[in-house]
């Protein structure tokens, strides 16, 4: 009776372990449909966070169409800010100008968002929390009574909607 509970016992050690070839393609086919569901949404994690940069970059310009609305009234921006605001190309942010009418245009890179859809605007508005704010333009009498409010939701913008912040999206 010893004898054969010791054979069992051997008989249970002698089996290898391990996982079958079944079991391994199972689980690098799983790997593979998360990756292909993760790297698309890095990617756009990425963008925005340099949309986000670019915003925050054009915290300057934003500083200078205030003081120069506030010293000088309704004129031409562009020309009301020359000299008080220039800016240097980043990794992610191409280009920040300030518009005739006090707008603001953030031109990103092409490895932020594809060319011909890389701008967001910033506008200046008495009513930045609306859901399609009225843009001002500062250059004109209209714009006269200006609060100080800026808004990213603009018309203007033609970032793919899935790159913009949420406080920048344009419900419909």
């Amino acid at each position: 009776m010893q004898n054969l509970s010791k054979e069992i016992q051997n008989q249970g050690k002698s089996q290898e372990a391990g996982f079958t070839l079944i079991e391994v393609m199972v689980v690098v086919a799983i790997i593979g449909i998360l990756v292909a569901v993760a790297v698309p949404q890095y990617q756009d994690y990425i963008a925005r966070s340099r949309i986000v940069e670019g915003m925050n970059l054009s915290s300057s310009a934003k500083l200078a169409v205030t003081e120069a609305f506030a010293s000088r009234g309704t004129i031409p921006m562009d020309e009301a800010t020359n000299g008080s605001f220039t800016f240097g190309p980043t990794r992610s942010v191409k280009l920040i100008e300030i518009t005739p009418s006090g707008a603001i245009a953030i031109d990103y890179q092409v490895s932020v968002a594809p060319a011909g859809k890389n701008t967001l605007h910033l506008i200046p508005t008495n009513e930045p929390d609306a859901n399609a704010p009225k843009p001002l333009d500062l250059s004109k009498p209209e714009g006269s009574t200006w609060s100080g409010g800026w808004s990213c939701r603009s018309t203007e913008t033609n970032l793919l909607s899935q790159l913009l912040p949420s406080e920048c999206r344009i419900s419909k």
